[in-house]
């Protein structure tokens, strides 16, 4: 196995709770080093969530496993002095506060270029640093939200629905992720740094496909239409005999063809018949009516059986797992996604590994791997050592001042 992709990256990183933690714990996985900065006393909010075992955030943990810690106060001119120091020692700052709040506190990108020149200040918030929503705070719902992903989520008519992951948070953070390593790859071009800047309600607006062109066109608001797409029919969820759900995604006029032919509704394939435009217009405007004739016949057979039926006729479809289906999942398993770490306080926890798989690096967790999570300043000592050449007595003083704090 070669080296590990980003083994001589240093990341210095002060973001906190989801979005940006979760980017930095992409880049920690691709062997970058990351050395979390913490608020003294209490540090990351996540530290705080649950789930919980033994005063341990299951959830911390799961963001910020193999990461550093260092608690550092920001507010203080001797933690901004110390805060510079590192920077001139690091490739990639990462945070994710309110636009404008490090340049509040003399710690924003043109402060650190001067330092360092080559630094990557990436920064993750909610609206971004200009436009009349820049000043507002954002968290997942907000952005899922205002970025559009409500209107089309839920039922037709019903109550604008969230998501229940934090889908916001968590693609906002892969594109951090990929925007600092274009960065990383444009300075080994350049030799620059350069600031870059995620919006969460920016990422959310990126991804509601053929609806923005659609309204852009038309001048037709689209609306949340639940599990149904305009794309072909059947398309919904549909219960089965043994109270499953199974999903289907019958795009195109051969798989309707196919499946109402088979199911012994050649009348309704004749009624609905053709490929052209006018054709699928037609399908699509009586989506319902055709879910429901399949809907029927599904609920007198077994998940087993309806999947079988799909498979051969080459039609997309799978259970509705849930996440306890997930993690027993043989498919996952076998492709190392559903990891077993061993943990001192939380005990044997299985972990979602990293999904894209190098076949000549060794990326991610294995079975029986025993990451832990930082404690609050845990590597105070060892960073301010090792990169500033601090002493020990030196240390000791800032600790007793409340510039630095070890739990």
């Amino acid at each position: 196995m070669t080296a590990k992709p980003l083994e001589n990256l240093k990341v210095l990183d002060l973001s906190w709770v989801f979005s940006a933690p979760y980017a930095t714990l992409m880049l920690q996985d691709l062997g970058a080093e990351v050395v979390k900065v913490e608020r003294p006393v209490t540090g990351d909010r996540s530290r705080f969530l649950p789930p919980f075992k033994e005063d341990v955030s299951a959830y911390f943990f799961m963001l910020n496993r193999g990461k550093k810690s260092i608690s550092l106060n920001l507010k203080s001119e001797e933690g901004k002095q110390i805060f510079l120091d590192l920077a001139k020692q690091f490739d990639v700052i990462v945070e994710n506060f309110v636009a404008g709040t490090l340049e509040k506190l003399g710690l924003g990108y043109q402060a650190l270029k001067e330092v360092n020149p080559k630094i990557i200040y990436a920064s993750l918030n909610g609206f971004g640093s200009d436009g009349p929503y820049s000043h507002l705070p954002s968290i997942d719902g907000i952005a899922q939200a205002m970025g559009g992903l409500m209107s089309q989520n839920g039922l037709e008519g019903g109550q604008p629905l969230k998501t229940g992951p934090a889908v916001a948070d968590a693609l906002s953070g892969v594109y951090l992720a990929n925007g600092i390593l274009s960065a990383i790859i444009q300075r080994n071009n350049t030799g620059e740094g350069q600031r870059i800047e995620v919006s969460m309600m920016d990422s959310v607006f990126s991804i509601l496909e053929e609806t923005v062109i659609k309204t852009s066109m038309t001048g037709e608001t689209t609306s949340a239409r639940g599990n149904k797409d305009p794309f072909g029919a059947p398309w919904d969820a549909f219960q089965t005999k043994d109270d499953k759900w199974i999903i289907v995604c019958a795009s195109g006029e051969d798989r309707f063809t196919n499946i109402f032919n088979e199911i012994g509704r050649a009348d309704i394939v004749e009624e609905y018949k053709g490929g052209d435009a006018t054709a699928m217009s037609k399908r699509a405007q009586d989506l319902d009516y055709l879910n429901e004739i399949f809907a029927e016949w599904a609920l007198e057979r077994t998940s087993d059986e309806v999947l079988t039926f799909l498979s051969d006729l080459h039609v997309p479809a799978g259970e509705v797992k849930d996440v306890k289906d997930l993690i027993n999942d043989p498919h996952l398993i076998g492709r190392n996604m559903v990891v077993d770490v061993k943990h001192p306080k939380l005990g044997d926890v299985k972990l979602p590994n990293f999904p894209v798989k190098f076949f000549s690096s060794d990326i991610g967790l294995r079975n029986g791997d025993t990451p832990i999570e930082p404690q609050i300043g845990e590597h105070n000592a060892l960073v301010l050592q090792e990169m500033l050449g601090y002493s020990e007595q030196e240390i000791n003083h800032l600790e007793s001042k409340g510039i630095i704090y070890t739990k």
